[in-house]
Order: structure tokens, then sequence, then C-alpha cells
């Protein structure tokens, strides 16, 4: 290679990173990358197209030179079926294609205009070895044809022009996610509010209507019909729950309309829900209004306490070229009917315990007891704080030394056992109720099974008394399972230290209290499933920057009202840019998985609160832990890490972490932004004197601190 054409190729290489450094917006150093590339390449025009899975096709992303470009004349085509043309035919191959002169080759070009002429260059983009596209070069007839060599420095930066590609259609996708999630909050926020419910269903469907730009809905209870099995009726018998933009009138002409297939989409409803298969589209009913125009209606079933007896209906005007963008309304109108059902379930049972106050008032003060603690289970959608207040409230109705729950957790995928002492209990009491309590549950026909893989470290919570020597062993239980649609999920256990058995009138009392707070525990769940999207990191698991801020403003205020201590730890891993650059970001994201799974398995589960921050930044907040038991609690963190690998390809990777905590009883904290800086603090002096260590902010303010 002469020097000439080495200077050339490096004042390419470099005015391409200088591109790369300047430009933020990734679609537009694209477009710059490209156009360098045309005139690098002594070429007139070229073009990037990118693949559509959905239409099968090749579609235009960026074009440089093009004079079809301006005005859209002499019939460039933006798009072409895969396998067509040039292009076509290397994505469809995986390989390269040079045509020295358009004229002598048999293959339809369609990247070009109809009277273009020359020579053409296409490669193709993969990323990972997964095509993602091709990039065309083309030179006019008048210009030397391309050759392999020409090939060969094309190929010096495809790499770069997919890699920017991808990363484009990554952070895209993501936002929609996001977008998606904040949307399924805000929409499962105002099911659960506590203002009229009818006024509630009304707010969600004008805001379902806005985020989907749907043009009526309405929510539907439907009557069962009494007539013979399997019999089509030609009406349906609804009452409408909440509707937006559409009368009964209308309604009604709607369900004659469409009557016979509405009938058949219900009977096969509980199928199709019974697989727990995601609908990507539901069944589409047309309907003609008055004046002539076409409406697609879909009917989405709402199953409530397991039948389909509630319906979401949607109907909008026919658009035949909406295809990708009403796939993903018709996911996000499937995720919210789940937080609908859930939000008619509660409602339900918010309803029928209403309608019992009168029958619980009218008996003893037993009854007394259980409405206090119905109300108290629609009070909020936290399962522990439901478990809390209604074991506290159960104990003035039956005498216990203590109270558990053992429930299959849908999120997490394990059996979770709760345990509320009514007195002091000793290590050996918790450990042989611990292990009755497993191997009883474990000849139940449970659904799934109970296992050592799927059972969690029990929890207890605080005693409800906390005078008096702690009990040492129990003499009688009594026990109920838990069953929840048919399938036996969990069990209810009691015992008792004193000589006092339990009778039958307890085990009426125990059933009829299992009977009232199932429904909420199970809705409490759902919801937490949903929470779950909004709060936490995806790749890592642990709870993202959001919920991290919310807890530390409300652990910051406990902790002033109260005068305890709270400590936050902030957690960097070191060097980690260099696993990126050496490794790649595929063993980067290992790395963060890895250190999560250290942190969730270290941190007290209930009470710690362990997040991603950002990047490789995470943080720990430690409620009612001094800055002694923060610093103890974060060395055995680091040396934890230290002491594990990661295998990657046959490779033992080494991971450290730099860690800085702070304490609000050390450092005067105004606000919660205060104890941030002062953690932030010490991690940088964690890795200012070396990294792979822990230090303390043991300064009084945080004036002149740095």
């Amino acid at each position: 290679m002469n020097g000439h054409k080495l200077d050339t190729i490096l004042d390419f290489h470099a005015r391409l990173a200088e591109k790369a450094a300047e430009t933020t917006d990734l679609h537009k150093l694209v477009e710059s990358l490209i156009s360098e590339t045309v005139e690098y390449m002594n070429a007139s025009s070229g073009s990037i197209m990118v693949y559509d899975r959905q239409t099968e096709s090749l579609k235009l992303y960026v074009s440089s030179q093009h004079p079809a470009l301006k005005g859209q004349k002499n019939g460039m085509i933006t798009e072409i079926p895969v396998k067509e043309g040039i292009a076509g035919k290397v994505f469809a191959s995986g390989v390269p294609m040079v045509v020295e002169s358009t004229r002598q080759t048999d293959i339809k070009a369609k990247l070009r205009r109809k009277d273009d002429s020359g020579s053409f260059l296409s490669i193709p983009l993969k990323i990972n070895q997964k095509l993602i596209g091709v990039m065309n070069i083309n030179r006019p007839g008048t210009q030397p044809g391309f050759t392999h060599d020409d090939l060969n420095r094309l190929r010096s930066v495809d790499t770069m022009i997919a890699s920017l590609i991808e990363k484009e259609s990554l952070l895209v996708v993501l936002e929609e996610n996001r977008r998606e999630i904040a949307g399924l909050y805000e929409m499962a926020s105002i099911l659960t509010e506590a203002n009229d419910f009818t006024g509630r269903l009304a707010e969600f469907l004008k805001k379902l209507s806005g985020q989907l730009g749907l043009e009526r809905l309405a929510i539907l209870h439907i009557a069962k019909n009494p007539g013979t099995p399997g019999a089509i009726e030609q009406d349906i018998n609804f009452t409408i729950l909440a509707a937006h933009n559409l009368k009964p009138s209308l309604l009604q002409q709607m369900f004659r309309s469409v009557s016979s297939h509405m009938q058949i989409q219900l009977s096969q409803v509980s199928d199709l829900y019974a697989s727990e298969r995601e609908a990507h589209r539901p069944p589409t009913l047309s309907f003609e209004e008055k004046d002539g125009s076409s409406r697609e209606l879909f009917c989405i079933p709402l199953l409530v306490e397991g039948q389909p007896s509630h319906m979401l209906l949607v109907s909008r005007r026919y658009v035949d070229e909406d295809a990708r963008q009403a796939s993903k309304h018709y996911r996000f109108l499937y995720l919210v009917s789940h937080n609908l059902s859930m939000a008619i379930e509660r409602e339900n049972m918010i309803r029928q315990i209403s309608e019992e106050q009168d029958l619980l008032y009218k008996s003893n003060q037993r009854n007394v007891f259980f409405l206090e603690i119905s109300k108290d289970l629609t009070s909020t959608l936290d399962p522990y704080i439901i478990l809390q207040k209604a074991f506290s409230n159960f104990n003035n109705v039956i005498g216990f030394s203590t109270i558990a729950i053992l429930l299959f957790d849908d999120i997490d995928n394990n059996y979770r056992l709760i345990v509320q002492p009514d007195e002091p209990v000793s290590i050996r009491y918790q450990k042989k109720l611990s292990e009755q309590i497993f191997n009883l549950f474990s000849d139940f026909p449970s659904d799934p099974p109970l296992s050592k893989e799927n059972f969690c470290k029990p929890v207890f919570f605080k005693p409800q008394k906390h005078y008096g020597i702690p009990a040492a062993d129990y003499k009688h239980t009594l026990h109920l399972p838990v069953v929840i649609g048919d399938k036996v999920r969990g069990l209810i256990h009691l015992t008792r230290s004193t000589n006092i058995p339990f009778s039958n009138d307890d085990l009426d009392s125990t059933s009829q209290f299992t009977g009232i707070f199932i429904t909420s525990i199970k809705n409490a769940l759902i919801h937490k499933r949903t929470e779950k999207l909004a709060f936490t990191d995806q790749l890592t698991e642990l709870f993202n920057h959001r919920y991290f801020q919310e807890t530390l403003n409300h652990e910051f205020t406990r902790a002033k009202r109260y005068a305890k201590p709270l400590s936050l730890m902030f957690i960097d891993i070191d060097f980690f840019k260099k696993f990126n650059d050496t490794y790649g970001h595929l063993v980067g994201d290992k790395v963060l998985r890895h250190v999560a799974a250290v942190f969730k398995s270290s941190v007290r589960e209930q009470i710690d609160t362990v997040a991603r921050y950002g990047g490789e930044e995470f943080a720990v907040v430690l409620p009612e832990t001094s800055l002694e038991g923060a610093s103890r609690f974060a060395e055995r963190i680091r040396a934890a890490v230290e002491a594990s690998h990661i295998i990657d390809d046959n490779r033992e990777l080494s991971v450290t972490l730099s860690i800085g905590v702070a304490c609000t009883t050390v450092t005067n904290c105004e606000k919660p932004a205060d104890l941030i800086e002062a953690s932030d603090i010490a991690l940088y002096r964690a890795k200012e004197t070396g990294r792979n260590r822990v230090k303390t902010y043991k300064e009084s303010t945080l004036k002149n601190a740095k």
C-alpha cells in the first residue's frame, strides 16, 4: 500500500471518529457517515436499507447524494421485498456483491432510478452474525466500475455503521417500553384510587382513549343466558359499568350486528386465558354505522373470579395501513385488561364486604373484629401490610402464640412463609415451626408442589407483645389450606404455647378469616406484579432509580421522626468501562447481573432496599443501621464480590467494588440529598485511595467536605 493511499485511509477514519465524537443524534451520525463513505469511495451516491420483519422487506434508512431525493422524482424506490434486486439478493444470501456495470447484469436493480447506470457495490450489515440490512454504493457509467479492492475498503466501516443502526433501534425499543410501562402504571393507579369506582372507570376509559387514540370505549357486565347450552342468542343482556363517547342505544345496535361472533368469542375465552398466552390482536368484529362509515369493534373479555363475566369494548375507525402500530395497541389493551379485571374483582369484594356488614354487626363480638379486619384489607395493596393488619386484628378473635401463612408468590415463583408472633419466641421455636410447616405442606396436593428449591427463608415479623421470656416450644397447632382459583397455593397455620387446644369454633373462625383476607392478598400480588414493571430495573431485576428516591425520602422522614439512624451505601464497580471495552457489552451486562445477585442475597429482606442507581452504580438504603454496622455490612458485600468470579467463555473474570457509606446520626443531613452527597463523597474517596475498599463519611457536616 503506497504512502498516499494510506494517508487517505487514515484521514477517512479520522473524519469518521471526529463525526462520532461530535454527534449525539445517532440517525444524523449515520447520515454523516454514509456521506463521508460516498466521498471516500469516490462514488456518486450511497444508501443504507434496513430489514423490516413485519413486511419482510428492506426499507430505506438513509441516503446520500441521490438525485431522486430532491422532490422524490425519477422513481426512487424506498422499499423492496427481500430477495428482489441487488440489495434484496445480498441480504438474502448474506454475501456482498460487486456489479461492475448494471447493463451487464441480469439482476433487476431496484435501488436505483429508472435511468440510472453504472457500477454498484452492495454489502450486508451484520451485528453478531445477525443480518440487519445492506449498504449500497453507486458510481455512474462515466467512472471506472467497483472492484474487490473497493469491497475490502468498504468493509472497514460496515461494522461501525451496523452497530450504530442497531443501537438506535434498541434505544427506540427501550423508550417505547418505558412509555408502555409508565402508561400501564398510570392506568393501574387510576383504578386503585379510593374515590367512587364508577368515576374511576370513566376516568380510566378517557385516559385509555387518549393513550391509544381510540374513538369509543365501554366496560360491560354480561348477564348469563339461562337458555340451552351452546345456543347462540340474538341479543346479549348487559349492564354498562362505564362508557366513553358511546350511548346505550348505539351499543345495543353494535351488539345486534355482531352478536353471533361475540357469543362464540365469549365461549372460547376460558381456553384462551387458561393457556396464559398474550394476545397480540383480539378478533376483529366489523361494524357499519348509519352514515356508512366502517368501524373495527374489539371485545376483550375480562376474567373476574375466573369467569368471563365482563368485557372491555373498543371501537375505532378502520385503518388499513397501521398494522404495526395497531399490534402495540392490542398488546397494551391486553395488559390493561388484567388491571381492569383486578379492579372489578376488588370492587366486587368491597361491595360484598359492605353487604355483609349488617350481618356482622348483629353477631357477637367476634364478628365485630372481623369487620374491622375487612376494612383494613381494602385500604392498601401492599401484601405485607395486609398480612400485618390482618394478623394483628385476628389475635383479638383467637388467642395464639404465632400465626403464619405460607403462600405461593407468582412474581418470584416461590413459596414465602410469613410469621407473626404474638409473643417473643425462641430460635428453637422458630426452627421447629418452619420445619413443621414445610413437612406438613409437602403432603398437600399443591400447585406447584413445595420443594427446598422454591421455599424461601421465613420472615418473622416483630412480636405484638414485647415482654416476658421467649416461648421455648408450642403444644397445639391449627392449620387450613389456602385455595386460590381451585388450586392449593398455601397454608395458614396457628400455634399455641399454652396447654389450651384449638376448638372447632376456632377452626370455623380461622376458615372465615381466611376467606376474608385471601382475595385481598391475591389482588395485592397482582398489583405487585404491575408495580414491579414500573419500579424494577430490567437488566439486574433490582429496584430502579425512581423507587430508590421514593424509598429514601420515606425512610429519611421516618428516621427524623423517630430519631433512628439511617445509613446509605453507594457502590461502584471498579473499572467497569474496561469490561465493556475489552469483552463487550454482553459481558458487561453479565457483570451487572452477577453483582446484583450478590447484593440481593446479602441484604435484609423487607428491610433494606438495594437499587441500581444508574450505569454501574448501585445504592443500598439501610434503615435503623448505624455507620459502624453499615460499614461492616459494606465490607461483607465487598469481600463477597471479590471472592466470587464470573465464568465467560472459559475465562475467569474478577470483579471488585468501591463503596461509600454515610449515616444521618453522624452527619447532619437536612434533606435526603445531603445523605446522598455524603455517601457519594465517601465513594469518591474509596476510588481515589486505590479502589476495592469501603470508606465512611465521618464529618458532622457537608461544608468543605470535598
